[in-house]
């Protein structure tokens, strides 16, 4: 308001010099674009029939991360494999040979050809299955992770394309209310009831006006665009309103939790796997042998069978299996820091949404208070009953109230949806 003033002040300083006409604001203010202002950016169009879950699935196809289920579910499939095998590792193949052909020469000949392969510890095919079972509930609970990521963007971005909208349309009203004010203004001139500075205002109430619609407009371009990115759409829902959850709580199959669920779970699975691989193995050994002393004896052929038992070095294992030890510690304590933001996040959002709920009863009585008194101003600056200073405060208080109430609904619609993704449902 204070600029609208010293605007109006600057424009009597000078008006003794410079005439401004209908035509000359003509030019000023470029055509009358008040409902479809000149844009290098066409907008979305707005479908009656595009349903959010249809808005939803394109932008689950369209995420980035959505490659990662497919990689997951190879990880849980070729861990079960490993854990339906007999043998704890790959089989391995032992070929030997000896002759003294560059020593004493008497014909020694030894050859043996043997299988040698790795058998479970105790627990440790156990561990190999919980190990896979935990990489397939990793993988469902990322899928369902996932699509409440992309939840939780998608509704961000529908409620900042509602609150553009909404912004844009009211300085379209403004528009038009400072446009029909200045024809007034000017009818009343002609006749000689008003001052040109009155006259004046109006045009600077709506260079101002038209300046506050193009921000808007930037603003709603802008909203369009990341909207356009993350669903790849070229069209958008006409509404989108989510109603608010009955008994809102965090509970155990949270996406978010489940997934860090099976990560702890994952993590104390790879930490006993790698005791098992630090203890080792123990190791059979099949094998045939042909050998004979010298030239003179003949060749003898016989079976073999060997047995490796590792025993002791806890130390060893202790050391090796450290590491996986502090990544279980941290996937416990990083799921319980996730379970405490969210149940103070849920807090949050309730008592806001509480405390809006109460604001928009105030703010509806404030919003149609102002528009009363705005019919009023209208009407006695129309009947020549008054000037246009009050005229304008009025208009600009009404609109101003009229705006805050709408984006304090939309704020709520905001609200509900954050409750929703809190408490971890997706659209």
């Amino acid at each position: 308001m204070k600029s609208l003033l010293s605007l109006a002040g600057l424009v009597l300083a000078l008006s003794s010099s410079l005439t401004v006409s209908s035509a000359t604001l003509a030019e000023i203010a470029g055509p009358d674009t008040a409902a479809h202002p000149h844009s290098e950016h066409p907008h979305l169009v707005v479908s009656e029939t595009l349903a959010v879950n249809q808005v939803f699935q394109a932008a689950v196809a369209n995420a980035p991360e959505q490659v990662l289920g497919g990689a997951y579910r190879q990880q849980a499939e070729a861990q079960q494999q490993v854990s339906q095998g007999f043998i704890a590792n790959r089989p391995r193949l032992n070929l030997y040979y000896w002759d003294d052909q560059n020593g004493d020469n008497t014909g020694l000949r030894e050859m043996e050809l043997g299988v040698e392969v790795d058998l479970w510890r105790w627990g440790e095919r156990r561990n190999a299955k919980a190990l896979a079972e935990s990489f397939d509930t990793g993988a469902s609970a990322w899928r369902d992770y996932q699509r409440l990521s992309v939840s939780g963007r998608l509704r961000r971005a529908l409620h900042q394309l509602n609150s553009s909208a909404a912004k844009r349309e009211h300085a379209v009203a403004a528009v038009t209310d400072a446009q029909r004010l200045l024809t007034i203004s000017e009818k009343r001139f002609k006749a000689g009831e008003i001052a040109r500075a009155d006259v004046m205002q109006s045009e600077a109430l709506l260079l101002e006006s038209r300046q506050q619609l193009l921000e808007r407009e930037a603003e709603l371009v802008d909203a369009e665009r990341q909207y356009m990115t993350l669903t790849g759409l070229q069209q958008r829902p006409a509404q989108f309103i989510e109603v608010r959850p009955g008994q809102p709580r965090i509970d155990a199959q949270h996406p978010q939790l489940r997934l860090l669920l099976a990560k702890r779970q994952q993590q104390t699975e790879l930490w006993q796997q790698k005791r098992h691989e630090a203890a080792g193995n123990s190791t059979v050994s099949l094998g045939v042998r042909r050998e004979r002393g010298s030239n003179l004896d003949p060749e003898t052929e016989s079976l073999g069978l060997s047995i490796s038992i590792p025993f002791g070095g806890s130390a060893h294992t202790n050391a090796a299996s450290a590491s996986a030890a502090v990544a279980m510690t941290d996937a416990d304590v990083r799921l319980k820091q996730v379970r405490l933001q969210l149940q103070q996040q849920l807090h949050e959002v309730e008592h806001e949404l509480d405390v809006l709920e109460e604001s928009l009863a105030y703010a509806a009585q404030a919003r149609d208070l102002a528009q009363r008194h705005w019919k009023m101003a209208d009407k006695a600056f129309a009947a020549g009953e008054s000037n246009i200073r009050p005229t304008i405060l009025a208009l600009q208080h009404y609109r101003q109230s009229q705006l805050q109430w709408q984006l304090l609904q939309l704020r709520q619609h905001s609200l509900i949806s954050s409750l929703r993704q809190t408490v971890g449902e997706s659209l």
